[in-house]
């Protein structure tokens, strides 16, 4: 055979060779693989929902708060959107020693509240009355989104049914500080637990669960809830 038959023939062998290999799946290190998704995942996906959503309704509810504290919020419900950050529903707190429902909007860094008897909504400072302005809990960066990716070693917890929903627990720390900047209560030193309760195939945050010495020496716990993702809020001055 003549050096020319003999360089085609060698090519032709080696084609079929390629063929072959290629259709028995020879090549397993090509096969492409599909990691599942981490904690740290879901919480990301579960923070650009909520994002996404733009408004949200609300209802926080506090456990083991000590009675020797003053000023302390013991429960709130209402709704808010997050451009801009804004308010408007009641909020239950202890001020000065009294337990008081206090009808709340907050907009624009201002905060007007209808304290008991008086005739109509105020405008006051958070700090005059020991709480925080709640339009904070709806910034997109520095509100209950932004708790989510500062949420330390996060791990998956239980699967469970929550009425009609399948939610996917993730649990984890958050760093005191992180904690007592957003509801300006706590030990700024201490870390703080937090399990989050999110919605299979939706991935939305349905509950925030955080523990730690808000009140120290206590342990208190908040349990925020997070429900009408999207449905329309219109927050104004009173």
């Amino acid at each position: 055979m003549s050096p020319s038959r003999r360089s085609l023939a060698a090519l032709v062998v080696t084609g079929a060779a390629l063929l072959l290999s290629a259709c028995d799946g020879g090549g397993e290190d090509a096969a492409p693989t599909t990691a599942e998704p981490t904690a740290a995942d879901r919480l990301e996906q579960a923070r650009g929902v909520l994002v996404d959503a733009g408004s949200v309704h609300l209802a926080l509810t506090g456990t083991d708060l000590p009675e020797d504290e003053s000023s302390y919020i013991i429960s709130a419900v209402g709704e808010g959107t997050m451009e801009p950050p804004a308010f408007t529903g009641t909020i239950t707190a202890r001020l000065a020693g009294i337990q008081a429902d206090v009808p709340t909007v907050a907009l624009d860094g201002e905060l007007w509240v209808k304290l008991p008897f008086a005739p109509a909504h105020v405008r006051t400072d958070p700090a005059d009355l020991g709480v925080p302005d709640p339009a904070t809990l709806f910034d997109p960066e520095a509100g209950l989104v932004g708790l989510l990716p500062q949420t330390q070693d996060p791990q998956f917890g239980q699967r469970a049914r929550a009425g009609a929903e399948t939610v996917q627990e993730v649990t984890g720390t958050l760093p005191g500080e992180t904690v007592t900047d957003l509801l300006l209560a706590g030990d700024a030193s201490s870390p703080f637990d937090v399990t989050y309760a999110l919605v299979e195939e939706s991935w939305q945050v349905r509950t925030v669960e955080i523990t730690g010495p808000f009140y120290p020496p206590a342990t208190s716990t908040y349990t925020v809830t997070l429900d009408s993702y999207g449905a329309p809020v219109t927050v104004t001055r009173p």
